[in-house]
């Protein structure tokens, strides 16, 4: 056997023993969407052919009202102001709006909808940061703030580390608030996150009385979720986990999952399967309504 064999083989060795030791809300919803997806973000770690445009919106969104948070923890000693301008986020907005239609004209960010208009994304952007300024922070009013984007910790449920970022963790009347903000609709999931980012606050920061709220920037009417759990559904939720690992763990081989969903894949160029679905089903017009599930 020569070297280059023999670290062949030690890598497959390497690639068939691993176990599942960490886990995240998105990584056990990227499994649940398709096992073939899961193993090309992480077990392959593959590089993504495109980027779905819906995942950058998100991420405009959310990095523009961490910018604001951030400032005024710097300038404002952490305590949330009334904001005098309603338009606060435009400046900040015009300038991803043009890096965004670069990486589109460049095939980096792809709008998969053939139906669809970069101006449309334009709109849902600012649309949802209009909807924070007017609806969500308000709420927010005097609150302290104690971390912006933080991580989860050292957050452990059933020998499992669990990952996430919390986007803003607030203080007012002695009481901790964990506060989440979606681009994209309601999905049954989103109940699990609340969970494991509920537990995960407790643990880090110590505070008996803590609520996590899930702000929903894309919808008309009460965009408000708010959640408090008992130790009995913590109990439940570590068991749910455990559960995940063990079924992520037996995989032998990781099977594509085909639905509407592989246009929106970054990987769906590099799989079979996810091939032959979308050479035999064109992606949707706009008018279809789909649950695009990670794609918020």
């Amino acid at each position: 056997m020569t070297l280059a064999e023999s670290l062949s083989l030690y890598a497959i060795l390497d690639y068939m023993l691993q176990k599942v030791t960490r886990l995240s809300a998105t990584k056990i919803s990227t499994f649940e969407q398709c096992a073939k997806y899961y193993e090309f973000q992480y077990v392959h770690r593959a590089k993504r052919s495109f980027t779905p445009i819906e995942w950058e919106v998100g991420s405009i969104v959310h990095d523009i009202i961490a910018r604001l948070f951030r400032q005024i923890r710097d300038k404002q000693r952490g305590t949330i102001p009334k904001l005098g301008n309603a338009e606060w986020y435009r400046p900040l907005l015009a300038d991803a709006t043009s890096n965004l239609r670069n990486q589109v004209d460049e095939g980096i960010v792809r709008i998969v909808r053939p139906d669809e208009r970069m101006q449309s994304y334009e709109e849902q952007m600012d649309n949802a940061l209009g909807t924070f300024t007017a609806k969500a922070l308000p709420l927010l009013h005097d609150h302290k703030i104690v971390g912006v984007e933080a991580d989860l910790g050292r957050f452990n449920l059933d020998g499992i580390q669990i990952d996430g970022r919390l986007d803003l963790i607030t203080q007012s009347g002695g009481n901790l608030y964990v506060h989440d903000w979606k681009t994209g609709g309601r999905r049954d999931e989103d109940a699990r996150q609340a969970k494991i980012y509920y537990f995960a606050s407790k643990d880090k920061y110590r505070q008996p009385a803590t609520t996590f709220t899930l702000y929903y920037l894309a919808e008309a009417g009460d965009i408000v979720t708010s959640y408090t759990f008992s130790q009995e559904q913590r109990a439940l939720l570590s068991a749910e986990i455990a559960d995940i690992a063990a079924r992520i763990n037996a995989l032998e081989t990781y099977q594509a999952r085909v639905s509407v969903l592989c246009h929106w894949c970054p990987y769906g160029p590099q799989c079979d399967e996810g091939n032959a679905y979308m050479s035999a089903h064109p992606p949707p017009v706009k008018k279809d309504q789909i649950d695009l599930g990670l794609v918020t």
